[in-house]
């Protein structure tokens, strides 16, 4: 297994020709950014929704259908769903909006306080449908056809787009973790047509056929730490680990290693560059099998588009990856 370990400088990616503007400034803090049919959508820290088209244009004002914060998020078609968790509150739900609608402002989250009970439950402001969560979800992911998500203590779930039930399954557990402290605690889903996988801190993986939620396959990734989180691309993962740790790993095995300035935000793979383009800790990166660069940067880096050639940071603005100076 090799490992990095490397000087900032420019990532050994080609200059790209930007297939859209460089969007204005965001009015709030991002946390994530989905693509979609017309666009992209970006995810605010507090539950913001913001449209932006196919030009890179900002669409309407910043919505917040809800006052909690999105756990987390998925795409299928024209439609959002989403996850919507207040740990103080020990409320949470779960949505779906449709994207050929405007986004609408929801209640204040005073309002939250005074309604607990599930017949007088607030809900997402224009959702198409959404339910009440009675356990803190986990983790969500989406194919074409449906979508995956894991309710702590509960179990896995797979529904269609109209919240219909396809199967479910019990918790994930392994007999080699169940003495290690939150080992079998779910950190991260994976998805594809075929598969849906789930992840746990520990190096739990568990893949399940998603048209029927048969297990097909269950083992244990021999890790240096623990897991944090995991990105996907066909039979391309990238690993996060604790200490600011990436490993690249692919065909059932670790194949490399290398460790960055902090956690990151968001990677994608590219299939020009055959490695993967990650927005971290006030750095962008890149890394494949043959090689590894990173570009510091003055704030934290929440998305990067390696086609369009721009990245998004936490305050909101957006900027070209080339146009980093080597530093």
């Amino acid at each position: 297994m090799t490992s990095f370990h490397t000087r900032f400088d420019k990532p050994q990616s080609t200059r790209r020709v930007m297939a859209w503007g460089i969007p204005d400034k965001l009015e709030f803090t991002p946390k994530q950014v989905l693509r979609y049919f017309d666009g992209h959508i970006v995810i605010g820290v507090d539950g913001e929704l913001q449209k932006i088209d196919l030009d890179g244009n900002l669409v309407g004002q910043p919505k917040k259908p809800f006052p909690t914060p999105i756990k987390s998020a998925a795409i299928i078609d024209n439609m959002l769903i989403a996850t919507w968790l207040d740990q103080e509150l020990l409320l949470a739900r779960m949505a779906a909006i449709d994207l050929n609608n405007e986004f609408h402002q929801g209640v204040n989250r005073g309002d939250l306080r005074v309604r607990k009970t599930i017949d007088k439950s607030i809900h997402p402001q224009g959702n198409t449908w959404s339910h009440v969560l009675d356990a803190e979800p986990l983790s969500l992911t989406a194919n074409s056809n449906s979508f995956t998500f894991v309710l702590w203590r509960k179990g896995i779930y797979n529904l269609s787009v109209d919240a219909i039930e396809n199967w479910r399954a019990p918790e994930p557990s392994w007999k080699k973790l169940a003495k290690i402290p939150r080992a079998m605690e779910t950190v991260g889903t994976t998805c594809d047509e075929q598969y849906i996988e789930v992840w746990s801190k520990g190096g739990g993986i568990i893949r399940f056929d998603i048209q029927s939620g048969k297990t097909i396959d269950s083992k244990i990734i021999p890790l240096d730490g623990y897991l944090e989180g995991v990105f996907k691309h066909d039979e391309h993962y990238l690993l996060q680990l604790n200490n600011s740790i990436i490993a690249i790993y692919e065909a059932g095995e670790i194949k490399l290693t290398a460790k960055l300035s902090g956690p990151i935000n968001y990677a994608e793979w590219s299939e020009d560059d055959q490695g993967w383009h990650i927005a971290g800790w006030r750095e962008l990166a890149f890394i494949s099998a043959k090689t590894m660069s990173r570009t510091q940067l003055s704030e934290i880096a929440v998305h990067i588009d390696s086609k369009s050639g721009i990245y998004l940071c936490n305050d909101g603005t957006w900027d070209i990856i080339d146009a980093q100076e080597e530093e």
